[in-house]
């Protein structure tokens, strides 16, 4: 079998959970078959590091810089191009696009299966009004798919609700994880919690900093840190007016930096009110972090007994469940155990053995 991925999220993302996704996923789908990514150049940090995926030089300059942004709408133009060329020569089994824009539909002349990673863009449409142009890009491609992988039940369920889809079209497929490596075992931060991710509205961070202020306040040896962006102004006031803003990091990292992150951490925190999956649940996992999570959406279907849940909405919830793990040392080893046993459900090999089945479904 030939599997053609196209260029879209390459293009897009230079970290991000959808490219690891396919990333990790063409690198153990079982040698008999083939794959080819429609992509020119990428400054993707996982073909970058997974050399043998996509063996072409990266020319976009990895540092950030002013222009940049004009400089990645250029290339994303110029894959956009080579990557219908591609879909035209028709050389290949099945196509599966990493996103959603539906320009391969007229040079399309072979089936396509595409991965729903989630639903936020119809389940927060009022906050998250940037996704409107994508919503009916979502929709086409979605109905039109030969067939659908989900990467949770709960956003199988999701599909079917919103799309409504014939349950027997979709298949879940699980994301796998991976060891950690590289890790220096160096703890540059002392006494922490780990919060990992973007932070806009969906994500629930201000009512989680709320929520746990209060113990860092009076733990003054306590920091939280937060990977992914600098801070707005807006949150460095939110802190300031919470008596925290000295206690409180944001760090941009790589993997290695972020698995050093979950290993020293005494607890990471996922207060999103949704995901389609959550893969940092299982990062944690790996690197026996104990994980407080909310107990929404697939959360409870991904993490089973390895977590301590609590309801997201509330800011009692959050403190309760935080200030019962953070200290414990025997609830966090329990934790830990029971984490470790959930990995035995997750794998990448798995995810890709599960995903040609599909394939071969539709061919």
């Amino acid at each position: 079998m030939r599997i053609l991925y196209d260029h879209q999220m390459f293009s897009l993302q230079k970290y991000g959970g959808i490219t690891k996704y396919f990333s990790e996923l063409i690198s153990n789908i079982p040698k008999e078959h083939q794959y080819e990514i429609s992509l020119i150049n990428s400054d993707n940090q996982y073909l970058i590091e997974k050399y043998h995926l996509f063996k072409k030089r990266n020319l976009l300059p990895i540092r950030e810089f002013k222009g940049k942004y004009t400089l990645r709408k250029i290339n994303y133009g110029i894959n956009k191009f080579y990557s219908k060329r591609c879909i035209e020569k028709n050389n290949f089994d099945l196509f599966h696009p990493t996103f959603y824009d539906n320009y391969f539909f007229d040079a399309l002349k072979k089936p396509y299966v595409i991965t729903v990673h989630d639903l936020i863009a119809f389940k927060f449409k009022d906050s998250l009004s940037h996704f409107n142009s994508i919503r009916p890009q979502m929709q086409e491609a979605i109905g039109k798919a030969n067939r659908i992988i989900s990467v949770s039940e709960n956003t199988k369920k999701d599909i079917i609700n919103v799309f409504n889809v014939n349950p027997d079209k979709i298949d879940v497929i699980y994301h796998g994880y991976n060891l950690p490596t590289n890790q220096t075992g160096l703890n540059l931060y002392g006494q922490y919690i780990l919060f990992v991710g973007r932070r806009e509205s969906y994500k629930n961070f201000n009512i989680f900093v709320k929520a746990v202020s209060g113990i860092i306040n009076k733990d003054k040896n306590l920091k939280l840190i937060c990977v992914g962006r600098p801070f707005s102004k807006e949150e460095i006031a939110n802190f300031s007016a919470l008596n925290i803003l000295s206690q409180v990091t944001a760090v941009n990292v790589d993997e290695a930096g972020l698995n050093n992150l979950y290993s020293n951490a005494l607890l990471f925190v996922y207060p999103s009110l949704y995901e389609g999956f959550g893969m940092p649940i299982l990062e944690a996992f790996a690197n026996k972090c104990p994980v407080c999570l909310s107990n929404t959406g697939c959360f409870p279907e991904i993490a089973g007994n390895g977590g301590v849940y609590f309801d997201p909405a509330s800011q009692e919830s959050i403190f309760a469940a935080v200030q019962k793990v953070l200290y414990n040392d025997d609830l966090k080893a329990s934790m830990v155990e029971e984490g470790t046993k959930r990995l035995a459900n997750f794998s990448w090999k798995k995810t890709a053995e599960e995903t040609i089945r599909t394939y071969q479904k539709v061919i």
